[in-house]
């Protein structure tokens, strides 16, 4: 045995008693987690079972990683260690290239949407909680109908915002001039709250894992959005490209902004 090898063992034979030490503390947790959960459902009988904390959750994942990661090493030696860590890499690989595959067009880019209503937390504070729960609850399905029909993924949501990716460039500025369109036609309890949506789209290769996305063009994108006013949808300067043989397309004014985190002037087009 190398002397590296030796270290190796050395190293994890004191993490595998770390671990042990927090198994126990983990296992003391769930049991003061479950007693509290007990407190609380005598108090309210009508109350749904939760499943356990996010961070115990977390525990346990990371726990579990290292017992794993130390038993490998007993039974199968450094380089069994080793060969398992290649392998996790290259199904973490293999699992990001199909997430982004499902979305993504011939050249690998992904068109990446996000959305929110301008001025939310004025309007919220204006109507109340309940009246604006109605208008959001509104507004989203407002937005899901259009995302749905131009095949528009929904990432995830939060608040009124959402973040979406499509295949084609043209279906997310489709999914996005639909939106405006309905909002502006819209009668009750939207129009007659002044609701507006700003939309940003861009396009660009990312990384997905986990059901999210992730990247300099996401953030991008998020940016691109923000620069948007009411009513508004904006693209990035290389979606527009992307879309210049498309002609049911106007693209009205440009604008040249500077982006936060990002270096240099960035065009944007506003569509019309």
């Amino acid at each position: 045995m190398s002397v590296l090898e030796i270290v190796l063992v050395a190293l994890l034979g004191g993490v595998s008693v770390y671990a042990v030490v927090l198994r126990s503390q983990l296992t003391r947790s769930r049991v003061l987690v479950k007693r509290l959960e007990a407190e609380r459902a005598a108090r309210d009988p009508r109350r749904r079972r939760r499943s356990a904390p996010l961070v115990v959750r977390r525990a346990e994942k990371a726990v579990k990683a290292v017992t794993e990661s130390a038993d490998i090493l007993r039974t199968r030696g450094v380089s069994g260690l080793v060969a398992s860590s290649i392998e996790d890499l290259t199904e973490w690989v293999r699992e990001d290239r199909a997430a982004v595959e499902r979305f993504a067009a011939p050249d690998g880019t992904v068109t990446v949407f996000f959305s929110d209503i301008e001025g939310s937390t004025a309007l919220n504070e204006r109507l109340g909680d309940r009246a604006f729960v109605k208008v959001l609850a509104r507004h989203d399905e407002l937005v899901r109908t259009s995302l749905a029909n131009h095949d528009g993924h929904v990432v995830k949501t939060q608040g009124d915002g959402f973040m979406v990716v499509f295949r084609q460039s043209a279906d997310g500025v489709r999914a996005a001039l639909e939106i405006q369109e309905r909002l502006g036609r819209e009668r009750g309890r939207l129009r007659s709250h002044d609701i507006a949506v700003r939309i940003g789209l861009h396009r660009g290769a990312v990384v997905a894992r986990d059901g999210d996305y992730f990247g300099r063009n996401v953030a991008l994108a998020a940016r691109v959005a923000a620069e948007a006013a009411g009513g508004e949808v904006l693209v990035s300067d290389e979606l527009r490209e992307s879309l210049l043989d498309a002609t049911e397309f106007v693209f009205d004014e440009v604008r040249e902004v500077e982006l936060k985190g990002f270096t240099g002037l960035q065009r944007l087009w506003l569509v019309g």
